[in-house]
């Protein structure tokens, strides 16, 4: 089952919508514009992937004897910023 809100209320609470588990049905004037269904996000992989990714730029900025300073400054030049 779904909770019913007018858009106007769902547009003012959208951050306590979010964080719920169940579908959110969007009226307005009383006839349904869209419906929000909250995807619950698997937190502790993500960290996992994000530490995974880092320790691989690790390596391969040590293979590649660079420092991240160093990404930073050339990444920089390459943009134009001074």
């Amino acid at each position: 089952m779904s909770l019913s809100v007018g858009v106007r209320e769902f547009r003012q609470d959208l951050a306590d919508y979010i964080d719920q588990t169940e579908p959110v049905t969007v009226t307005r004037h009383g006839r349904t514009v869209g419906l929000f269904v909250p995807v619950r996000r698997d937190r502790q992989a993500e960290i996992a992937a994000f530490a995974e990714a880092a320790g691989k730029a690790s390596e391969l900025l040590a293979e590649l004897g660079m420092t991240e300073d160093a990404v930073v400054e050339e990444f920089d030049a390459l943009r134009g910023v001074k």
